[in-house]
């Protein structure tokens, strides 16, 4: 009889542990990892060589994940952080975030490219095709009404041919107001009746209940490739532009140092905050980088102070670079250094 319930216990137990697996605890576990080179991941064709290391910083992550793979997440001694999982945060499905990451990937390479090829007087063929849903506030009631894989394109009748325009248009109007959203959907235009948000922000505006960025279509130079796959998100923007100029330029602005870094680059140059800085310059610093570059403190982020606080609390002897535009990026690399 003993050996029977010892038998049963261990069953039970069994069962325990491997439904908990599965079952989500609603917390992701973030990881440092070692940067990306970029050196073969983008490609202009006959350019120059680099002259150092360029690094593309990620954080790797386990989503919404079962508690023994929490605990074992806690049981790294480097760069590990528990936070509240993204798609319960959010209230999104895990395909529509990682589809989230995908679009921006792929304007944050348009943007590079962009601002590369104006870095070299070039006047690229840019347009402005419409808005993607970035993020949703989770208790907007109409969220549910717009696909992630929605284009928007005007709103009220009127079509959208800028952020700025977009902003005025939601300004104008009284928190939970009626607004005509018009989308693009499986190649087809949809009009989509919503509110606003029904309480104004933290600046006293009203605002839609959805956030969007734009979404650009660029003829491209054929001579530029990207050949970076599964990795999602804007965060690569401002290192993708700097390993381009680097290669279009005879000039190098390494000259022989290692320099990884992070943050998003826009179409006006600003270089914007990101998530997971923490593990990012853990993760560079344990892979011998020298240079971090980290985008300066804002009213939209403070990588800069957490990057400082890591650099102290975990003794790295890797140097910070902040930066707030493309412009300050480039000038501080010149500054550095000859390492050969």
């Amino acid at each position: 009889m003993r050996d029977k319930k010892i038998a049963l216990g261990i069953v039970l137990a069994s069962i325990l542990l491997v439904g908990s697996a599965i079952v989500p605890t609603g917390y992701d576990v973030l990881f440092a990892d070692e940067p990306i080179m970029l050196d073969e991941l983008v490609d202009y064709e006959d350019g120059y060589e680099l002259d150092g290391e360029i690094g593309m910083t990620y954080v790797s992550s386990l989503e919404n994940v079962g508690w023994p793979y929490l605990v074992l997440g806690m049981l790294f001694e480097e760069g590990v952080d528990i936070e509240p999982a993204a798609t319960e945060e959010l209230d999104i499905d895990v395909e529509d975030l990682h589809y989230q990451y995908e679009m921006m990937m792929i304007q944050s390479k348009i943007k590079a490219e962009y601002k590369a090829r104006e870095y070299m007087d070039d006047s690229p063929d840019l347009t402005l095709t419409g808005f993607y849903p970035a993020y949703f506030e989770p208790d907007w009631k109409y969220k549910n009404m717009i696909k992630v894989t929605d284009i928007l394109v005007a709103m009220d009748g009127v079509e959208l041919e800028s952020y700025e325009q977009l902003d005025q248009l939601i300004l104008e109007k009284e928190p939970d107001e009626k607004a005509v959203l018009s989308v693009m959907r499986d190649g087809e235009r949809k009009d989509i009746e919503v509110r606003t948000y029904p309480e104004r922000d933290y600046y006293n505006n009203t605002f839609l209940g959805m956030y969007v960025e734009e979404v650009f279509e660029l003829v491209e130079d054929e001579r530029i490739s990207f050949n970076i796959e599964e990795i999602g998100g804007p965060s690569a923007g401002l290192m993708l532009t700097l390993t381009l100029i680097e290669k279009m330029t005879e000039e190098s602005l390494l000259k022989g140092n290692k320099v990884a870094g992070t943050g998003t680059i826009e179409m006006d140059g600003f270089v914007g905050p990101i998530g997971g800085v923490k593990q990012k310059v853990i993760g560079a610093d344990l892979a011998g980088y020298e240079y971090f570059l980290v985008p300066e403190d804002n009213d939209y982020g403070n990588n800069e102070e957490i990057a400082k606080q890591t650099v102290k609390g975990e003794g790295l002897s890797i140097k910070l670079i902040p930066v707030g535009s493309l412009e300050e990026a480039v000038a501080e690399l010149k500054k550095l250094p000859e390492n050969k």
